[in-house]
């Protein structure tokens, strides 16, 4: 028996990652992830790789090291980054609003 709290099943299995989830990144991935950034405008390289690996949840040198099912989520932390970028500081939806209510008019 193993006293580790979170060690399930035998204490010399391997525990690498399944080979599905291995698959290199694709280059049509690594391309639009940095399309992607152009889009966005974020040219920083050291803000390029903050998104990047807080999409992969590790460190990474290169978009090359990426996996082909990270590729996705870095898709989505550059359009948050986006949206949170577009917003002023301070404003709210209240503020960002289109339309006039009923109080603007009276």
């Amino acid at each position: 028996m193993n006293d580790s709290l979170f060690e399930f099943g035998p204490a010399d299995a391997d525990h690498s990652e399944p080979a599905e989830l291995a698959t290199p990144i694709r280059d049509d991935q690594v391309k639009a992830i940095r399309e992607a950034f152009a889009d966005a405008a974020i040219d920083d390289q050291d803000r390029r790789k903050e998104i990047v690996e807080s999409a992969a949840l590790r460190g990474v040198t290169s978009l090359r090291e990426l996996h082909a099912h990270e590729a996705r989520r870095v898709l989505q932390r550059i359009q948050e980054a986006t949206a949170t970028k577009s917003r002023p500081a301070g404003a709210s939806d209240w503020d960002l609003r289109e339309e006039d209510t009923w109080i603007d008019r009276l």
